[in-house]
């Protein structure tokens, strides 16, 4: 590869000299020519040439071009083969935030009101993430990346996002109210030496945040799956759950389901946010089912490739 892009710059470099050793060639023969055509009368002097015509000055340009072409192609090739180094592993909590149905905001109403219910999501999540302690941020077009030191900060910030849009939505009218999905995960982040995340448990924040009830399966002692919420809900992780228990945040357990990319079968849980969600009414219903689900696509979890929606 690196040899054929020096080929390449160098045919560049020729091409881009040989108009200008022709242009000298000429200019440099003017003078005879017109001296020529003249039949050796020296009563009329011959025109001066101009100075981007002269012999010097197309070198000096072909020289300064090649010059520059190879700076450039130099730069282009370090960067090229610059590689972000793993800077550091920790565990973080993930937070997924996307708004529901913006396509169909976007072709019903416009792209202008879609633009503002962006806006609206981002100026409030920001806004809030920042007063929890957020330590990275990522706009996904129709929502937001964040990573935060612990699930408590992740899940407070999304009560908090969600009470706001319910008690002082912001103005998108004639559309619909802004309505968001949360997913929150827990896990193991690879950190890039620009700062940057990596990691299967960013995947899941996104597999769960865009979960619908096709996705559950029933397993052996579990109840029926209740009617999900479309929107306005948090999900979260089993880790992310073991981690919340003792914030005294009620939650409850939804079922188990397949997350694209994932092996095996994934208990998911709900944060109870609002006054009408019923808490459970013991522990019982946040026991971890575990025995019904050894066996099944058994594996470590691998890293998925997001979707685009």
């Amino acid at each position: 590869m690196r040899r054929f892009l020096e080929a390449v710059f160098l045919i560049f470099a020729v091409l881009t000299a040989v108009p200008f050793v022709s242009l000298a060639g000429v200019a440099a023969n003017e003078p005879m020519k017109m001296a020529e055509g003249a039949g050796g009368a020296m009563e009329r002097p011959a025109a001066s040439v101009p100075f981007y015509q002269e012999h010097t000055f197309l070198v000096l340009a072909g020289f300064a071009t090649a010059v520059v072409g190879f700076v450039a192609f130099r730069m282009a090739q370090r960067r090229r083969g610059r590689k972000v180094e793993p800077a550091a592993l920790v565990n973080e909590a993930v937070f997924v935030v996307d708004l529901v149905n913006s396509t169909h905001v976007s072709t019903h109403y416009g792209n202008g009101l879609a633009m503002r219910a962006r806006t609206a999501l981002k100026d409030r999540t920001m806004e809030i993430a920042e007063t929890w302690g957020l330590t990275f941020s990522e706009n996904t077009g129709d929502g937001y990346f964040m990573t935060f030191a612990s699930v408590g900060d992740a899940v407070q910030t999304a009560i908090e996002l969600l009470k706001r849009l319910r008690d002082q939505p912001p103005d998108l009218s004639p559309g619909p109210p802004l309505a968001v999905r949360v997913g929150i995960s827990y896990g193991e982040i690879l950190l890039d030496s620009r700062g940057g995340r990596h990691g299967a448990a960013i995947n899941k924040a996104f597999r769960i945040e865009g979960l619908t009830s096709k996705n559950f399966t029933r397993v052996e002692g579990e109840s029926e799956l209740d009617k999900l919420p479309d929107c306005n809900r948090i999900f979260i992780d089993e880790d992310a759950s073991h981690e919340l228990r003792s914030s005294g945040i009620p939650m409850r357990a939804v079922g188990f389901c397949r997350l694209k990319g994932f092996s095996g079968l994934h208990q998911v849980f709900e944060v109870l946010w609002h006054n009408d969600a019923q808490p459970p009414k013991s522990q019982t219903d946040l026991h971890v089912i575990s025995k019904s689900i050894i066996g099944v696509e058994g594996g470590p979890n691998k890293s998925a490739v997001l979707d685009s929606d």
